[in-house]
């Protein structure tokens, strides 16, 4: 096995001391600022209201529930680390194959 440790971002944790993992998803609330133009109705009545004045897109802010996929690997000394693709960027592929590659040597 040449890797020594699984690495998520800044996180180190030893291969030697993982016991099991679990991929799983979540439902995240992610809330963000988007701009939204107003329908052609309520354009064409400001332009003969009020000409010239600006139609600028006003900014609404949005909350949405949407899956996340998260991966929860546990130690023999049963620490449990939660990497979610919501709060780290990973290749969850890639770091499954690792997992399973050492657990399949180690086992």
């Amino acid at each position: 096995m040449g890797n020594d440790f699984i690495e998520i971002e800044s996180k180190k944790i030893p291969m030697s001391v993982i016991k099991s993992y679990e991929v799983t998803t979540e439902q995240v609330k992610r809330t963000y600022t988007e701009k939204k133009k107003r329908n052609w109705f309520v354009r064409i009545i400001l332009l003969f209201v009020s000409p010239g004045s600006q139609n600028d897109p006003k900014e609404v802010v949005v909350s949405r529930i949407i899956p996340c996929d998260v991966l929860i690997i546990r130690t023999v000394q049963e620490d449990e680390y939660r990497f979610s693709k919501n709060e780290y960027v990973f290749d969850l592929g890639e770091k499954v194959r690792e997992l399973d590659e050492y657990l399949k040597v180690k086992g």
